[in-house]
């Protein structure tokens, strides 16, 4: 019996690969809700529109080939995934709110190592916010945006070289002093392995009410340590809310889609609540690997009546500009 034509063997082995290359993307996607038994299970949670596409890719590709078991697959992959970014089980806005209550606030990862320090300030000041939060900033940061301390005299500045400083500007009085919530503050052991940031907390007094802003940067979920951190971080920032009598507002970049382990273990227990379009690409946006990573969620009866993604300032990261009001 004589063999195959060497163009054949290559044409069924690159045919093969793509068969295996597609069926460990559809797996990627069902493994992802496994996210709390292994960090490497939960960074497949965050890529659902990448799925998405590798889900199209299968069905095409299957057609072709007329693998019906593979196209089944990628069916049911790809509404599985529809069903998880759209919608975000989030909270709808009321449609009854007060009229005498708007309050703004952008929230952005300015990258420790952008040098559009001027651009990014001179956005800030055109945007007019009346509280921004910034975090990965350093010193260089802190000392470049000392210009919106003359339209934003409350603030709080904690710069830090190793890509978790924070600092915050409000034109509104803080109620008392803002402070950094560190480990003690939200209630865990000080000593311990995992990689825990100060986030910061400020109580607000804005036309009348008062309510309580929280901005965090966790590490991001880059091995085993890392993740348990994120995911220690968030879980006890979510404890920490449960117990607070005023309406809060946490932001900042989560390191979490809302499809992981971490951004559950926030949301358990407590009243806080997301958009509708968490599922919008925050870091790297317009790039293959963009995901959904820096998040606004507020306790009623605050609550988020508009997010939008801001423009490309040289950070990794795009702003969010958020429009609260006060319901009913």
């Amino acid at each position: 019996m004589s063999e195959s034509p060497p163009f054949v063997r290559r044409r069924v082995r690159f045919a093969g690969l793509i068969d295996v290359g597609l069926i460990v993307g559809l797996a990627a996607t069902w493994l992802g809700l496994a996210g709390r038994w292994h960090w490497l299970l939960d960074l497949c949670s965050h890529f659902r529109w990448q799925s998405i596409m590798v889900c199209g890719l299968a069905v095409l590709w299957a057609g072709i080939r007329r693998k019906r078991g593979l196209g089944v697959a990628g069916l049911l992959t790809l509404g599985l995934n529809a069903w998880l970014i759209y919608p975000v089980p989030g909270a709808a806005p009321s449609a009854t709110v007060r009229a005498d209550f708007q309050m703004k606030v952008i929230s952005f990862n300015v990258l420790t190592s952008n040098t559009n320090k001027a651009g990014v300030l001179e956005w800030l000041q055109q945007e007019q916010a009346d509280v921004i939060l910034l975090m990965e900033t350093d010193r260089a940061w802190v000392k470049a945006m000392q210009p919106l301390k003359q339209s934003h005299p409350h603030f709080f500045e904690g710069p830090s070289p190793d890509n978790f400083g924070i600092a915050l500007y409000s034109r509104i009085p803080f109620a008392g002093p803002a402070r950094a919530l560190d480990r003690k503050a939200l209630g865990l052991p000080e000593a311990g392995d995992e990689v825990v940031t100060d986030s910061v907390e400020a109580r607000l007094l804005h036309q009348g009410r008062e309510c309580v802003f929280i901005g965090t940067h966790p590490v991001p979920p880059m091995g085993r340590d890392w993740t348990i951190g994120r995911d220690l971080q968030l879980q006890a920032i979510g404890r920490y809310v449960s117990g607070l009598t005023v309406p809060v507002l946490l932001a900042g970049d989560l390191n979490a889609s809302p499809w992981s382990h971490g951004f559950r273990v926030l949301t358990e227990n407590n009243p806080l609540r997301w958009t509708r379009d968490a599922w919008k690409p925050t870091w790297k946006v317009g790039h293959l690997f963009g995901v959904p990573i820096d998040h606004a969620l507020t306790s009623p009866p605050l609550q988020l009546a508009s997010r939008l993604i801001g423009p490309d300032l040289g950070s990794d990261h795009r702003a969010q500009v958020l429009e609260l009001r006060w319901a009913e």
